[in-house]
């Protein structure tokens, strides 16, 4: 195998030097290297006394930029990673040190105090620290002085490191620390990892019902998640929803990472029902799998749910039953009876399937098509090009709050949607007529009540 040699320089910064300040604020935080500060007190009150006593051996480690991007090819995908980051204004990004940068700033603000005892200074003086004088704030005179013009902040910064060279580093930095899975995944440099993040920060307080511990969302279970969600997108049944296929999913341009757009779609529809009916008793991440699997075979046939509270009370009944259930649903290729709970347990294909046809097939016994949902009808949607002709006819604004639609988010489902005006549940029909180009916001506290707007009737 051949190996890049990373070139580098070392520097430092006092700890209340204006360039250090400088520093943070031109460094990038890019979120595959980081995570939520999860640093205790005490281990924030050990590296500022490690800090200040000149016993603080790591650095900060970065990457230069302008220097990286001048070793890349132009236009490929490292130099295009580069060029953002330089595009948003900055001359660093950070591979290793957000906790460490995030517990200096909380000690020049006086929130750590130091362990308490004798320091010696570099002239021969002994300060005594107690409780009265522990923290940047309330340091004697003598000792804060020392800390202004000694105390130093070591720093490392690469110069012609690539996305791969980046994410090794920052793997390597942590050799010795319990990494997870995810949070491996999480420092590969692809637009996966992004879109991950985002679902995450997106639907953190829904899936909080269902990871509400710190410790899963720091240690990034429901970003886990989400990756399976995406996965089961692209492939349902197919594939086992193991690390190798994760992997798979994170590779440049992976087919998982193709139809985001689909997945997204699919998840924000199961997490809108979970948000609006769940309650205390939605705990189990297979019970909301299970119900992905289910609202997702909904769609993919075109059907409609009829009274989505009817639904959701249906589908946890029949889930608490399955799980209570001691009758076998599958066998193992081992010989291995399994249950529909302890099919919950894994996300092996096999599994997945007999959870999922189990769920199927009760959800025909109640002869579905007429009860629960119905059948969506295809001409209900309005078309790319209606929409345009919806968006002119309007002059390019909204009629329902006066919003400018540019040109280039007509198709943007997110802030705009074509709109029946008289309601296509009601009898109105998908015509340039009865439609209009609303702002989302508007139409989806709309529902199903009439457009206020005059309607004439032949």
């Amino acid at each position: 195998m051949k190996y890049n040699t990373l070139h580098c320089y070392n520097a430092s910064f006092k700890l209340i030097d204006p360039q250090l300040f400088d520093l943070r604020k031109k460094t990038g935080l890019d979120l595959s290297f980081q995570s939520s500060a999860r640093w205790s007190d005490d281990t924030k009150t050990a590296f500022v006394t490690s800090l200040v006593t000149g016993m603080a051996p790591s650095k900060i480690v970065l990457c230069n930029v302008e220097k990286c991007l001048e070793n890349v090819i132009e236009g490929s995908d490292d130099w295009k990673y580069f060029k953002y980051w330089q595009d948003q204004g900055y001359e660093w990004i950070s591979i290793d040190g957000n906790n460490r940068t995030i517990t200096i700033n909380e000690f020049l603000e006086g929130k750590i105090s130091i362990a308490h005892g004798d320091y010696t200074l570099p002239n021969g003086t002994t300060v005594h620290v107690d409780k009265t004088c522990d923290n940047y704030n309330t340091f004697k005179k003598i000792f804060r002085k020392y800390v202004d013009e000694y105390v130093q902040v070591a720093y490392v910064a690469y110069t012609n490191a690539t996305r791969y060279d980046m994410t090794q580093l920052f793997l390597n930095i942590n050799d010795g620390v319990s990494l997870n899975s995810q949070e491996k995944l999480n420092a590969i440099l692809v637009p996966f990892s992004g879109w991950v993040r985002d679902r995450v920060k997106e639907h953190y307080p829904v899936l909080k019902k269902v990871f509400p511990t710190e410790k899963q969302f720091v240690r990034r279970s429901i970003d886990d998640f989400i990756v399976s969600m995406a996965i089961y997108s692209t492939f349902g049944t197919q594939k086992t929803i193991q690390l190798g296929e994760k992997k798979k999913a994170y590779e440049d341009d992976s087919a998982v990472s193709r139809g985001t757009n689909r997945a997204e779609k699919r998840i924000e529809e199961v997490l809108r029902l979970v948000k609006k009916y769940a309650d205390d008793g939605f705990k189990n991440s297979s019970t909301l799998f299970n119900l992905y699997m289910l609202t997702t075979h909904i769609q993919d046939n075109n059907m409609k749910i009829l009274n989505e509270g009817d639904f959701f009370k249906w589908f946890m009944a029949t889930e608490n039953r399955l799980i209570a259930n001691d009758k076998p649903i599958m066998t193992t290729s081992g010989g291995e009876s399994r249950t529909y709970s302890s099919c919950n347990d894994t996300m092996s294909a096999p599994e997945l399937t007999a959870r999922k046809d189990t769920l199927l097939r009760e959800f025909n016994k109640v002869d579905c098509l007429g009860k629960l949902v119905t059948a969506r009808d295809k001409e209900r949607f309005y078309t790319q090009a209606q929409k345009y002709e919806l968006w002119s006819k309007q002059g390019g604004v909204c009629p329902k709050t006066g919003k400018e639609i540019p040109e280039h988010e007509i198709n943007n489902h997110k802030k705009w949607q074509a709109d029946h005006i008289l309601p296509h549940d009601l009898g109105g029909e998908t015509t340039i007529e009865n439609g209009q180009l609303v702002c989302a916001e508007y139409n989806n506290k709309k529902g199903n009540r009439w457009s206020d707007q005059a309607v004439t009737f032949a």
